[in-house]
């Protein structure tokens, strides 16, 4: 019998089981897939590395994440590189330069927002300010919301005065932020929604002030180039967790997670495990279809509510092509116009593996990632699914060429919620966890613990949310809590 089986090789399930197995527990990690990583997993065609979906790294700076959980596990993390310009934004009348120094960032605005610009730099000012406050919480691990009193009392002893002097803008929305200093420059908004809407999926009237916070000031903590992919994160990791005696099973679907005395899972190999504690690494979209009805009859998320909760899809295009962009930036985000949502193609962002990058890419070539937010549901109507799949590429591909000519392509491959479901198992393709819905979003957020006992969650859809930082700090919550529950 084991101590924790951990469904998922994600940011979230392999941190946790990566620490877990530090601390001794013996430990089962088992992937549905036959690659790491799930949503930030990788592929490979013709000599070009894919990355499934985020390709930016955060948080190996200096007290970043990362820096604390590989010193943590005792091992170096693969090699980075620190970015000087985060993206390039192009909008049809202008490009702004979306630099990592704050200085520089603020001449930026300065260049591009002149008549706006002191009051953009006190709202990027209360940006950071607020950051501070949350990330200096969140960074301790606190089990939110609490299950017990003794959480409740935990997170208490982790909030400080920083974050108590946040609370003020705890009902307050970015929008009404941006009201406070008189902003109204519509090409400022659009940049700013075009940033939330890729970190925190919502625009300005619907994201909360101290989300967005997080959201608008994590770059400027440092923004990285991972060599060979962010997958290459997960694969260190999950060697440092072979190395400390973990078990890891690929391609093993778990099709049942049931409790007897303790908790038995069930692959589709007809494979049955035993453990004190079982670890979902995955969107809760996606529990469902595998926990035992006993369970779901106990279990305080409700599915149906669960269903009517809106998430977004991703749509994607996957390029190997030769290296003709003429642009020392590797990250680049369109908003083709400014008054439309910024999803389906309106706004997407393009991601290119830097030159000296052999892992992605031959000599000579670069690969491509280009996504957009998409509605998951319309791609489940088979009659309509390819035209809709070559009508949004090539809607696109238009706006792509416009700027960076893409003469000469060897790979072009499509990805659409339907491949997000197929490949990483999640429910009807939904990624990126939950879309905010106000101002009161931050208090329907689900905790890493459970009301089952030794049932427990981490990735995008708990707490503290999505992207690699929030995932790979809900797998050390997780971690955590299970040590604290001998």
């Amino acid at each position: 019998m084991y101590d924790v089986i951990v469904v998922g090789t994600g940011f979230g399930g392999m941190t946790a089981s990566a620490l877990l197995a530090k601390k001794g527990y013996r430990t089962l990690t088992l992937e549905a897939a036959s690659e790491l990583g799930g949503c930030a997993g990788k592929f490979e065609r013709q000599s070009f590395r894919f990355q499934a979906g985020a390709t930016l790294g955060m948080g190996f700076e200096e007290g970043g994440v990362f820096s604390k959980l590989f010193h943590e596990l005792d091992m170096s993390p693969p090699p980075v590189h620190l970015l000087d310009t985060i993206m390039d934004v192009h909008f049809s009348e202008r490009t702004i330069r979306y630099y990592q120094q704050k200085e520089r960032w603020f001449e930026e605005i300065a260049r591009q927002f002149p008549k706006d610009s002191a009051a953009i730099v006190r709202f990027f000012e209360e940006m950071f300010s607020l950051a501070d406050a949350m990330l200096s919480f969140v960074y301790k691990r606190p089990i939110v919301p609490p299950k017990t009193i003794k959480h409740l009392f935990q997170a208490m002893q982790k909030a400080d005065r920083k974050l108590i002097s946040a609370t003020p803008f705890l009902f307050q929305s970015i929008a009404k932020r941006l009201q406070h200093y008189g902003i109204r420059d519509e090409t400022f908004i659009a940049f700013l929604n075009g940033q939330l809407v890729d970190s925190v999926q919502t625009t300005i009237e619907r994201c909360p002030a101290l989300l967005g916070a997080v959201a608008l000031s994590i770059f400027h903590r440092g923004a990285f180039y991972v060599e060979g992919g962010l997958s290459n994160v997960v694969h260190t990791i999950a060697e440092r967790y072979k190395q400390l005696g973990g078990e890891l099973r690929m391609r093993g679907k778990v099709v049942s997670i049931r409790k007897q005395r303790h908790w038995l899972v069930t692959t589709n190999r007809k494979q049955t495990y035993e453990a004190k504690h079982v670890v979902f690494n995955g969107s809760i979209h996606s529990i469902f279809s595998i926990l035992d009805d006993s369970i779901k009859r106990t279990f305080s998320i409700r599915e149906e509510k669960e269903k009517k909760r809106p998430a977004w899809g991703a749509f994607t295009i996957y390029i190997g092509a030769d290296d003709d962009l003429q642009t020392d930036s590797l990250y680049h985000q369109f908003i083709v116009d400014r008054t439309k949502p910024m999803s389906e193609g309106n706004q997407f962002l393009l991601s290119a593996s830097a030159p000296f990058d052999r892992q992605m890419a031959p000599v000579g070539k670069r690969s491509i990632t280009i996504s957009t937010h998409t509605e998951p549901l319309h791609w489940w109507n088979r009659h309509a699914y390819d035209e809709q799949k070559k009508m949004l590429t090539e809607q696109i591909l238009q706006h792509v060429n416009k700027t960076f000519p893409l003469t000469n392509i060897h790979v072009q491959l499509v990805g659409t919620p339907v491949t997000f479901s197929r490949f990483t198992h999640r429910a009807f393709g939904k990624v990126g966890g939950y879309i905010p819905n106000g101002v009161f979003s931050l208090l329907s957020t689900y905790s890493p613990q459970t009301n089952v006992e030794g049932l427990w969650l981490c990735g995008d859809t708990v707490f503290p949310g999505a992207g690699s930082l929030g995932c790979a700090l809900s797998g050390w919550i997780v971690a955590d809590g299970i040590s604290a529950s001998k």
